[in-house]
């Protein structure tokens, strides 16, 4: 529906609430009724990609008729709680083919690259030197103390360096997809491989297959998905310029970066997330491995459930 046909049928509903609002009318029983009906032309301007002009007007109203109907703001921690809650899986499941696309892209080439060196090892020495593979190969040998670290740093300097590559990798993998997405899905590729390559050739040795699995299990739940969603949301930016619809491009930017805003924030609260577990869990020598499969495990359901599930009930 064109927004100039979903304008002149919503403008009655629109004019009639302002009314309300400015004094000018009296409130009606309906109120609440015309509030919910409100929301719901809020997010169907979301939902259709009209302009933020008209966005920003239905938000306002909403939030004006929120504080008329219950005498208060909407507080900080309702907004965070509704966002963790609802706004950001529900704006994810909406996003579930690009979420489709990088998720073959980075297993898919993680599953063919970990593939072809288990059964040809010689081919990881096109992917990596072999000085890279026998560094790897020595940091995570059983009883190295520093699992994963290269280095014998405190874990409050790895947490730190953590949060600087996995920010960056990110970072670089949003930004990148403004060029049509391409470069954000090569990112990805290259991310895969890279496990693919490094699982693949450490699972072969008997000593160094556990160490690395149980140290990767659990922060990877949270990284890989923030990975994930930085590649999403900066493809539905790249593809915003390349097809803007009935919007100018910039309007059209605008308004995917409105709607990606949800996905960012989550993207990179995971990749902190798990910069967090990096460096405080995944390489700590006291914590066992069966420890760290079981929580890992737990960790990978309770963000696919997350994603899956959660904002499906109405409130």
């Amino acid at each position: 529906m064109k927004q100039k046909t979903f304008e002149t049928e919503q403008a009655a509903l629109w004019t009639g609430i302002e009314a309300v609002l400015n004094g000018s009318a009296k409130q009606l029983d309906d109120f609440p009724a015309q509030y919910r009906r409100l929301c719901q032309s809020l997010a169907l301007a979301r939902q259709r990609g009209y302009s933020p002009s008209l966005t920003d007007y239905l938000q306002k109203l909403v939030l004006d008729c929120h504080r008329r109907l219950y005498g208060v703001e909407i507080e900080r921690p309702m907004l965070l709680r509704l966002w963790l809650s609802h706004t950001f899986p529900q704006r994810v499941r909406e996003e579930w083919r690009l979420l489709a696309l990088a998720s073959l892209t980075f297993f898919g080439v993680a599953l063919v690259t970990g593939l072809l060196v288990w059964f040809k090892p010689h081919w990881a020495y096109s992917f990596m030197s072999g000085a890279e593979l026998n560094q790897f190969h020595g940091m995570y040998q059983p009883g190295q103390t520093a699992v994963g670290r290269g280095g014998s740093e405190g874990d409050v300097a790895m947490f730190g360096f953590y949060i600087w590559n996995n920010v960056s990798i990110g970072f670089r993998t949003f930004a990148s997809g403004i060029f049509a997405g391409v470069p954000t899905l090569i990112s990805l590729g290259s991310n895969g491989m890279h496990l693919g390559v490094v699982g693949s050739w450490l699972s072969m040795d008997a000593s160094t297959r556990p160490v690395f699995w149980s140290f990767v299990i659990t922060h990877s739940s949270f990284e890989i998905t923030g990975l994930l969603l930085s590649g999403v949301a900066g493809m539905r930016l790249g593809l915003a310029l390349i097809h803007p619809g009935r919007l100018s491009r910039r309007h059209a930017l605008l308004a995917a970066s409105e709607r990606m805003f949800p996905i960012i924030v989550g993207a990179a609260l995971l990749t902190v997330l798990a910069a967090f577990f990096e460096g405080f869990w995944s390489a700590s020598a006291s914590i066992s491995q069966p420890v760290k499969f079981i929580v890992g495990g737990i960790c990978w359901l309770t963000v696919l459930l997350y994603f899956a599930f959660a904002g499906r009930v109405t409130r």
